[in-house]
């Protein structure tokens, strides 16, 4: 039996939703010494081994990999919103063990070039800049962006469609130990929530992730300043915009792909309505039921994100790996490598050593 990493024992215990006293009742142990097994005080049986292989559900050369665990980080979930500790730490494991699929396909693909700006709000000046200045260097011409997905894409980003298990979590971003950037995004979620989302992701990329930032910071209204700069620029908003009412914000909602509260909330900060008419907006809006889904006639599509896909699709039909290999080489399943689609539109090429 190989050295096991018992820190992928902990990981594919979490991915599961299994926790320590329940895995150790399923293999006939004390929660003691599962506890001395996953803190690498103990080496199990192979017998002990083989059951813990079988009950989680992951092949043994998963529990030999070295990679560093990295926890991504869910803290604004875990202070604001009411989200169970094993769903929360199911999100981490799962998103822990996309990235180390990823690591894994990159080493025989090559994906676009990595063209994300960053930008230093301390030196460079307000989030809304940022947004001007991304939109430029990415040379998005003016009005509605009408593929948000493609293009953070196109520039060498990786979007990850993904099941948080909880409609409460929008999206995530992080890099990989290599540095390329991932987003993951509500698979669950509409489509005008999944583009304000990417687009609130993205301003996490080029402003904090990996940057020293001041405590008295808030971050997430600075990523919210960027998105909407970004998706909605002030300049033409406020050029098209008519007196706000629900008819109006249904128009804008056609046009720039995001939802009517997200809309109202733009008006409001840009002193297009007042705090009345934004409340009063607000009030029809929840007697409507648009707060929690607006009109099924406005309903804006999700985007398809593919590159994952693709990295997928390349080894399978470039490089001739069956899906068994390439569960193989992920150190993963069939059934969970299934979980994963494919796309035909292919922008990568193989490595050529």
């Amino acid at each position: 039996m190989k050295s096991i990493n018992p820190e992928m024992i902990v990981l594919a215990r979490e991915i599961r939703g299994i926790s320590q006293s329940e895995l150790a009742d399923l293999i006939q142990l004390t929660q003691g010494m599962l506890s001395k097994i996953e803190k690498g005080l103990n080496k199990p049986s192979e017998e002990i081994f083989t059951n813990i292989c079988n009950i989680l559900e992951f092949p043994m050369s998963f529990f030999e990999q070295t990679n560093n665990i990295f926890e991504p980080n869910l803290s604004y979930y875990r202070k604001r919103i009411v989200i169970k500790k094993r769903d929360l730490l199911k999100a981490e494991g799962s998103m822990n063990l996309v990235r180390m699929n990823l690591e894994n396909l990159m080493t025989s693909v090559e994906l676009p070039e990595l063209n994300l700006p960053l930008w230093d709000v301390d030196v460079h000046g307000v989030p809304e800049a940022a947004a001007k200045w991304v939109r430029q260097k990415w040379r998005i011409p003016k009005g509605r962006i009408e593929n948000l997905t493609k293009i953070i894409e196109d520039n060498g980003i990786v979007v990850v469609p993904f099941d948080f298990g909880s409609e409460k979590m929008d999206g995530l971003s992080l890099f990989t130990k290599e540095r390329q950037p991932i987003i993951y995004i509500n698979n669950k979620m509409p489509g005008d929530r999944q583009r304000l989302t990417l687009a609130h992701e993205l301003g996490h990329l080029v402003m904090h992730i990996g940057q020293q930032i001041a405590q008295i910071r808030n971050v997430e209204k600075e990523a919210m300043q960027f998105a909407a700069e970004f998706l909605v620029p002030a300049s033409e908003f406020l050029q098209d915009i008519e007196t706000i009412g629900l008819e109006t914000l249904g128009n804008m909602k056609r046009y720039w792909k995001i939802s009517m509260g997200a809309l109202l909330y733009r008006a409001k900060e840009l002193a297009q309505v007042t705090e009345n008419q934004y409340r009063y907006l607000w009030q029809q809006m929840a007697y409507l039921g648009y707060k929690t889904k607006e009109p099924a006639e406005l309903s804006v599509p999700a985007e398809k994100a593919t590159l994952f896909k693709e990295m997928l699709e390349l080894h399978t039909n470039e490089l001739g790996y069956t899906k068994d290999e390439l569960a193989g080489m992920l150190h993963i399943n069939v059934k969970d490598l299934n979980a994963l689609y494919y796309s035909d539109n292919v922008k990568l090429k193989i490595i050529r050593n």
